[in-house]
C-alpha cells in the first residue's frame, strides 16, 4: 500500500483522532464527576437533614404528648378549680399529683438526665407542684431555678400567668449553669369554672437536640442550629455565638450560603413540624472543594496515561492493520493486472461486494436444489415401495437419518372443506398459505424433539419423523405438541388442520407403511370430526373384539330409509347393549364400536339425500354413560328420519301439483293469454315459485311444456292440411311470426316446410 495513497492518509488520520478521543473523554468526565459528587452531596445532605429533623421532632412530639396527658389530668383539673391556698380537702390530691410528676421525671430520665423537672403552677394559690415537692412559687424559683435573682422570678411568673398553649421560654438556670434552659408549657384544659387557672411547664436541657443531632449524623464536619422565630439558635448557642441567621430569609429546601468565622458554609434548612423551629445543616464548602480536588488530580493523572497508551497503541495498530489491507489489493490487482488505484478503500469495497453477491447467488441456488431432490426422495418413499436392491447414492446419504430407528408418517390437512372463489388465483394463493402456515408451525413444534422431513403432497403436508429413542412415550408426546401447535394455528389464522397418524415402522421401508396407514386414516375424518386420527385407534383389525356386522348395519340403514325411527333406534340400543354389557370389550374396543356406528348413521344420511353436518353426533364419546350415547344416537336418527320424511312428503305433494298444472294448460293451451304469469295467478303462487315446483318436480321448465304443448297441436293441425295462420291462431299463438320462430326452435324446421313434406 502506498503511503501516499488516500487509504494510507485516512487510516493515519483516523488513529490520531482515536489519540485525541482519551483527552475529550477525560475532560468531559471530570466536569460530569465534579457535577454528580456535588449532586450527591446535596442528595446525603438532604436526608441527613431530614432524618435528623424526624429524630428531634419525634423528642419534641414525646415530651409534648405527656404534657397533653398531664393536662387532662383529673386531679390537675380539680385543683385549678380551687380559689386561693388549698385546704387540707385537697391534700391527698396534692400529694397524688406530685407522685405522679416523679414517676413521669423517673419515666423521661430513664434513659438520659435532659428533663431538669416537671411541675404545674396553680395561679390562683401561687403554688407550684414538681417532682421535687409541692411549695410556694418563690421557694421553688429560689431552690431550683433562679437562686435570689428576683428579676427572672417575676419574669417565669408574667409567662406563666399568660395563656401559652403548646408554646416555650428559654431561661438561664441553675440546671445548666449559664446555659439557657428550654421550659416547654402546655395551660391545663377548662377547669370547672370555665377558666385556665394552671400551666404546667417541663424544664429541658438544649443539649438533648445536640446529642440527637450527633447519633443520626453519618457526616463528620458538618454543623447543626436549631433557629426560633426569633433568631435564637436552641441547641448549643455558646458554641455558635456570632453566627448571625435570619429565620425569615432561610428557605426549606434552598440551598444558601454564609460566612461565619471566616469561613464560606453551604446551609441547607427543613422546618419542625411541632415549633416554629428550623433545623439548618452547614456544611464547610471546603469539603466539598477537597472531594473535587482529589478527582481533578485523579483524573489528571489518568488523561496522561490514556495519552501515552494511546499514542502506543497508534502506533502499533497502524503498523498491524496495513498487512491484511495490503494482501487483500495484491490479489485483486494480480487478477486484473492493475497498476495503480486511487482510492485503495472503495477499490476494496467494491471487489468484496462483488465477490459476496456471486457466492450469495450461488449459495441460494444450492441450497434450493439440495431442497428440491430431498423432497423428491422423500414423496417418492412415501407414495411407493421401498425397493432395498435400487439403492441411489444420493438418496442413501439425503435419508441417512432414517436409516435407524422407526419411521412414522403425519399427515396434516385443512379440515373444512375450501370453496373455490370466484378469482381462481385467489383460491390458490389461500391453498398455498395454508400449506405454508401448517408446514412451518407444526414442523417447527415436532423439529424441537424428533428428526423431521416435510413434503407437500397435493393439498397435504406429509411428515416423516425418525425415532429411536425405545423409551421415549412417543404417541403420547406426538399427539401434544400436534395439538397446541393446531390450536395456535386455529387462535391466529383462523382454520382448523386435522392430523392423521400412521404407525412406526423400521428402516426407510417403513416411511411408505406409515403413509398408507395413515391415507387409511384419513377415511375416518368426515366419520370422526376429530383433530387427531391415529391408524391404531381406528383400523387395528388384528385385535378387532366387538360384536357389529356388515349385516347389522345394513339393517339400520334400511329402517332409516323406510323413515322408521324407532326399528333403527332398537338395533342400535341392542347392539350397544351386546357390546357394552354382555361382551364388555375393551375402552379401547368401544371407542371404535362408536366411531364405526357413527359412520354407519352418516352412511344411512348420505343413502335419504342427506348431509351428516347437523345430525348432532360430535358430543358422542367414551366420556359419556350408556344411556347417555343411547339417547345421542336415538336424536340423530329419529331427526334423520322426520327430515327424510318431510322431503318424501314434499316431493308427493309436488308431484299432484305439477299433474294439475299439465291438466290445466293441456285444456287452456289455445288461450293466447295463457302464460306462467296467468298459470300461477289460477293456482294462487308467484310465477316464480310455481316454476321452480314443477321444475323440481319434472326436470323441465314450465314455459317449455306451454311451448311444447302448443307446438304438438299445431303439427297435428298441420298435417290435416290447415294453414299456417289458422294453426298458429288454434294452437294460441297471436301471430304468425312468432309461431314461425318457436316451431322452427322446436322441431328444426319451419310450418311451411312441414306442410310441404319437407
Amino acid at each position: 500500500m502506498r503511503k501516499n495513497g488516500k487509504a494510507y492518509r485516512k487510516l493515519y488520520l483516523s488513529y490520531v483522532c482515536i489519540f485525541y478521543i482519551p483527552i475529550i473523554m477525560g475532560v468531559l468526565f471530570y466536569s460530569y464527576a465534579y457535577r454528580d459528587a456535588k449532586k450527591h452531596a446535596d442528595i446525603s445532605n438532604e436526608s441527613l437533614i431530614r432524618t435528623v429533623k424526624n429524630t428531634c421532632d419525634r423528642e419534641l412530639e414525646y415530651y409534648e404528648n405527656e404534657l397533653i396527658q398531664l393536662a387532662l389530668d383529673e386531679n390537675i383539673q380539680q385543683l385549678s378549680a380551687v380559689c386561693g391556698n388549698f385546704g387540707a380537702e385537697n391534700s391527698y390530691q396534692l400529694y397524688q399529683l406530685q407522685n405522679e410528676l416523679s414517676d413521669l421525671s423517673l419515666s423521661m430520665n430513664k434513659n438520659s438526665d435532659f428533663s431538669r423537672d416537671i411541675m404545674v403552677y396553680f395561679e390562683n394559690s401561687d403554688k407550684v407542684v414538681s417532682s421535687h415537692g409541692n411549695m410556694d412559687f418563690n421557694m421553688y424559683c429560689e431552690l431550683y431555678c433562679f437562686g435570689e435573682d428576683n428579676a427572672s422570678e417575676e419574669m417565669l411568673k408574667t409567662y406563666l400567668s399568660e395563656y401559652h398553649f403548646r408554646d416555650f421560654i428559654m431561661m438561664d438556670t441553675k440546671w445548666t449553669k449559664g446555659r439557657p434552659t428550654l421550659l416547654l408549657t402546655m395551660t391545663n384544659l377548662k377547669g370547672e369554672l370555665g377558666e385556665s387557672s394552671a400551666m404546667i411547664g417541663l424544664w429541658l436541657d438544649p443539649a438533648v437536640f445536640s446529642n440527637l443531632i450527633e447519633m443520626d449524623s453519618w457526616e463528620q464536619g458538618l454543623d447543626w442550629v436549631i433557629v426560633d422565630r426569633e433568631d435564637r439558635i436552641i441547641n448549643c448557642p455558646e458554641k455558635y455565638a456570632g453566627l448571625e441567621i435570619n429565620y425569615d430569609v432561610l428557605g426549606q429546601g434552598e440551598e444558601q450560603k454564609t460566612v461565619w468565622n471566616k469561613e464560606e458554609y453551604i446551609m441547607r434548612t427543613v422546618l419542625s413540624t411541632v415549633f416554629d423551629w428550623k433545623y439548618v445543616l452547614l456544611m464547610p464548602e471546603r469539603m466539598l472543594s477537597k472531594s473535587a480536588g482529589r478527582m481533578r488530580n485523579i483524573f489528571l493523572a489518568g488523561i496522561f496515561a490514556c495519552l501515552l497508551l494511546g499514542f502506543l497503541a497508534a502506533s502499533r495498530m497502524m503498523k498491524i492493520n496495513y498487512k491484511p489491507l495490503k494482501a487483500l489489493l495484491d490479489v485483486f490487482r494480480k487478477e486484473e493486472e492493475a497498476t495503480d488505484v486511487d482510492n485503495e478503500y472503495l477499490y476494496l469495497k467494491e471487489k468484496t461486494v462483488s465477490l459476496l453477491e456471486e457466492r450469495s447467488d450461488f449459495e441460494q441456488v444450492a441450497s434450493r436444489s439440495r431442497e428440491i431432490v430431498k423432497h423428491y426422495y422423500f414423496g417418492d418413499l412415501m407414495l411407493n415401495t421401498y425397493a432395498e436392491g435400487s439403492k441411489s447414492p444420493d438418496r442413501e446419504i439425503i435419508c441417512r437419518d432414517f436409516l435407524e430407528g422407526k419411521n412414522l408418517v403425519l399427515l396434516f390437512m385443512v379440515r373444512e372443506a375450501e370453496k373455490q372463489e370466484d378469482d381462481l388465483e385467489e383460491y390458490i394463493q389461500k391453498k398455498s398459505m395454508r400449506r405454508f402456515i401448517i408446514e412451518n408451525v407444526l414442523g417447527e413444534g415436532l423439529s424441537r424433539e424428533f428428526r423431521l422431513e416435510k413434503v407437500e403432497l397435493g393439498d397435504m403436508v406429509a411428515v416423516a419423523m425418525n425415532i429411536r429413542d425405545k423409551t421415549m412415550a412417543y404417541e403420547r408426546r406426538i399427539a401434544d405438541i400436534v395439538y397446541s401447535m393446531q390450536n395456535f394455528i386455529y387462535e391466529n389464522y383462523n382454520f382448523r388442520v386435522v392430523a392423521l397418524a400412521g404407525e412406526a415402522h423400521k428402516g426407510l421401508e417403513g416411511i411408505h407403511k406409515s403413509y398408507m396407514e395413515a391415507k387409511e386414516a384419513e377415511e375416518f375424518v368426515a366419520a370422526l370430526d376429530p383433530d387427531f386420527i391415529s391408524y391404531r385407534e381406528v383400523h387395528d383389525r388384528a385385535h378387532k373384539k366387538y360384536a357389529y356386522s356388515a349385516e347389522q348395519e345394513e339393517r339400520i340403514i334400511a329402517a332409516v330409509k323406510n323413515h322408521n325411527s324407532q326399528l333403527a333406534i332398537s338395533y342400535i340400543n341392542k347392539i350397544l347393549d351386546v357390546n357394552f354389557l354382555e361382551i364388555k370389550a375393551s375402552p379401547e374396543m368401544l371407542k371404535r364400536l362408536l366411531y364405526v356406528m357413527m359412520g354407519t348413521v352418516i352412511k344411512a344420511a348420505q343413502v335419504v339425500g342427506e348431509t351428516s353436518d347437523d345430525l348432532g353426533m360430535n358430543d358422542i364419546s367414551m366420556k359419556l354413560s350408556l344411556e347417555s350415547i343411547k339417547e345421542k344416537f336415538a336424536a340423530s336418527v329419529e331427526n334423520l328420519c322426520r327430515i327424510s320424511e318431510m322431503q318424501s312428503l314434499e316431493c308427493g305433494q309436488n308431484q299432484q301439483l305439477c299433474q294439475k298444472i299439465r291438466e290445466y294448460i293441456q285444456a287452456n293451451f289455445n288461450n293466447p293469454d295463457l302464460n306462467i304469469s296467468q298459470t300461477g295467478l289460477h293456482f294462487h303462487m308467484t310465477p316464480a315459485y310455481l316454476s321452480s315446483i314443477y321444475k323440481k318436480g319434472t326436470g323441465e321448465s314450465l314455459l317449455k311444456f306451454i311451448n311444447q304443448t302448443r307446438i304438438d297441436e299445431a303439427e297435428r293441425l298441420l298435417s290435416e292440411g290447415v294453414s299456417v295462420v289458422e294453426a298458429a291462431e288454434r294452437a294460441g299463438f297471436r301471430d304468425s311470426s312468432t309461431f314461425i320462430r318457436i316451431f322452427k326452435k322446436y322441431t328444426g324446421v319451419t310450418p311451411g316446410q312441414l306442410k310441404n313434406g319437407r
